[in-house]
């Protein structure tokens, strides 16, 4: 029998070993008892989200908490491998650099990007006023924790259906420098330095990377610069300043889309010339882009009652496109402020704002080969959007928690009408004692157009297009054991979703949207953490979904009833974490996603794929120095897969190829 085959036996009937301990696990949680196994309250982390200092059994609100154990378990260039070790969270990457997000949903409304989820660094807005995030700048070693929210949010965060996603950098206490060097076997180099000074009450860091990568297939090379500057100073108890600022420089090649045929032929390939279009090689189809920012915090407490934070950020994002049909230059200057006033009491209340404007100015030429030709097209506009929201905690006795909050959201451009909407939240969670936890919750979201879905590659601006609403209604079971060693979280959602947008394609390969009616959305998320001994963490996540088209007839045809493009009926993450003391650690992987539809029509499916990822490390320290060297292989098994497919595509190019087998080796070096 094939190791292949061997392999994916051994995982199934693991995994039902697994699911089958840890049900009974859950059920006996109570009276379990072990004196073998003293860890930390892996349940009880505490994290700031919603405004509050929240832990995630009393959290109205569906969280996932990434450590920086787990953002990157494997070879630190990209966040896929630690965001894809959670329940209802896919990221796909269509090439090095290109990536998408969903949080309980599919990707259509985001062919090249990051939309319908507002991405926060130190609680500083990262996603612009266009709602365009530009994820593949940001430095996973840079960051200590990430705190996903799935779901409408009542506004806390904006406008939005998908949820959130909130990098934390934070600091060392004490003076540190880190420099660390990788070789990945797909050609190229990365090499960083991390610079931290300072104490308890004052801290400087400068972190700064350089990566380039050949890559997998042709076309899909990958050049970034980054160097960021962060600064905090805390005034006692009473309140803190800080600064987060940065500079990215990032270019990378896209190789573009292959029919099945190409891509079972040689997946590595680029994207071939067709009639008239040439290829991805002959145009040079790359993504260009230089993007500064920076954004000041300031917070306060008055006294034991009332307090306030306050945040001002300024970014510039200048993008240089030339792709298969065109070649785009825009600038994008933006502008944010956030502030929000605090008060503790019986009831604890958060009131504040959130405002950003974006002026989105774009030039549109004719490639000729990579060279910038005749000038086609210029659209220049401006976008605002303006969120007021109150938040009420009430905690009515020991056992019971309300929550209740509200936003007013108003979008203003000079292409649709301005729409101002109400979106409010409603939770309550039961306290089963000590360790135990059942939450209900029902919130509205609302996700207006991003200037991508207003002005699209096609070029002809979409004045018709309306934001999309919707309810969420779920339900949550969270729970540890009593020697907290093994915690759960167990959450069943139902989002019904109207004026759902989604991308077309044009027979050029040009990229527009639409609003398709409703969809119906039902979700089943399953996390557990076990310690299963002092020196080993097993983290298991399992999401089931059944996303429907609801109401959807286009061009005389009815799709009511179909899977909704792009989403996978089931996905199962393993993460094993083992760390001695001795200096020798192992994360072994394992992600399985089930088929999913990558047209409306549901005629063209792309089918499962199992990967196996693993990270073998070997460190020594002293008082002043430490070092560790790593070994890294994603794709064990060599599987032929796509990780971003190009949904609804002309002539069937859906397939983006990833990696095969391939490794990295790296160095760390500390010195304190």
């Amino acid at each position: 029998m094939p190791l292949k085959q061997i392999l994916y036996l051994f995982h199934s009937y693991m995994n039902f070993k697994l699911l089958l301990l840890s049900l009974l696990i859950s059920v006996h949680a109570l009276s379990i008892q072990s004196d073998s196994l003293k860890t930390t309250e892996l349940n009880n982390i505490e994290v700031k989200v919603f405004e509050k200092s929240r832990q995630k059994l009393t959290s109205p609100d569906a969280l996932s908490i990434l450590t920086d154990k787990i953002i990157s378990p494997t070879n630190g260039t990209s966040f896929l491998s630690g965001l894809n070790t959670q329940a209802g969270v896919r990221m796909e990457e269509r090439s090095p650099g290109s990536y998408r997000i969903a949080i309980r949903g599919s990707s259509l409304r985001a062919p090249f990007g990051v939309r319908n989820i507002k991405v926060y660094w130190n609680q500083i807005p990262f996603t612009d006023a266009g709602n365009n995030t530009y994820l593949s700048l940001l430095e996973p070693d840079l960051f200590q924790q990430i705190i996903i929210t799935k779901g409408p949010g009542g506004g806390i965060y904006g406008a939005g259906t998908g949820g959130a996603i909130l990098f934390n950098s934070g600091f060392d206490l004490k003076n540190k420098v880190k420099f660390q060097t990788m070789y990945p076997s797909l050609g190229g180099l990365k090499t960083s330095i991390d610079i931290n000074l300072g104490n308890a009450f004052k801290n400087h860091r400068i972190y700064a990377s350089q990566w380039q990568q050949e890559g997998f297939r042709v076309q899909s090379a990958i050049k970034k610069q980054w160097i960021s500057y962060e600064f905090n100073k805390s005034f006692g108890t009473s309140g803190a300043i800080s600064l987060t600022s940065y500079y990215g420089d990032l270019a990378y090649q896209t190789p573009g889309g292959l029919t099945l045929k190409q891509f079972q032929e040689n997946p590595s390939n680029a994207r071939p010339a067709a009639g008239i279009f040439k290829s991805a090689v002959d145009q040079q189809a790359t993504f260009k882009l230089k993007s500064f920012g920076i954004g000041a915090q300031i917070s306060n407490q008055f006294n034991s009652q009332w307090g306030w934070n306050f945040i001002n950020a300024f970014q510039y994002n200048q993008v240089e496109n030339p792709t298969i049909r065109n070649y785009e230059l825009r600038d994008e200057p933006n502008f944010s402020s956030r502030g929000v006033i605090h008060r503790k009491g019986i009831i604890n209340l958060d009131a504040g704002y959130e405002w950003q404007s974006g002026q989105f100015d774009s030039q549109t030429f004719g490639n000729k080969k990579g060279i910038k030709d005749t000038l086609q097209l210029i659209q220049n506009t401006r976008l605002d959007q303006l969120t007021t929201f109150l938040q009420a905690d009430y905690e009515i006795n020991t056992h019971w928690i309300l929550t209740l909050s509200g936003s007013l959201n108003a979008y203003r451009t000079q292409y649709i009408n301005q729409e101002t909407i109400f979106s409010p939240r409603a939770a309550i969670v039961r306290k089963l004692g000590a360790h135990q936890s059942i939450t209900a919750k029902i919130a509205q979201g609302y996700s207006p157009p991003s200037i991508a879905e207003l002005r699209p590659s096609a070029g002809i601006i979409n004045t018709n297009l309306k934001a999309e609403k919707g309810w969420n209604k779920e339900i949550a079971w969270k729970g540890e054991s009593n020697d907290k060693t093994f915690n759960w979280d167990l959450t069943a959602y139902l989002f019904n979703l109207n004026e759902t947008i989604v991308v077309r394609r044009a027979a050029d390969g040009s990229d527009y949207f639409a609003n398709v009616g409703e969809t119906t959305q039902k979700g089943l998320e399953l996390t557990t953490s076990w310690k299963v001994h002092k020196y080993l963490l097993v983290n298991n996540s399992t999401t089931w979904q059944d996303f429907r088209f609801t109401d959807y007839t286009t061009a005389g045809k009815t799709y009511n009833g179909n899977f909704l493009t792009g989403t996978s009926p089931f996905q199962n993450s393993v993460l094993a974490i083992f760390n001695h003391p001795a200096g020798f650690s192992w994360n072994q992987q394992y992600i399985f996603s089930d088929y999913l539809f990558l047209n409306d029509a549901n005629t063209d499916k792309m089918p499962a794929y199992r990967i196996w990822n693993s990270k073998i490390s070997y460190q020594k320290s002293n008082r002043k120095f430490s070092w560790e060297l790593w070994f890294a292989m994603e794709n064990i098994l060599n599987e032929t897969y796509s990780l971003g497919p190009d949904l609804n595509a002309a002539a069937g190019r859906y397939y983006n190829a990833a990696p095969g087998r391939n490794f990295s080796v790296g160095l760390k070096i500390n010195t304190y």
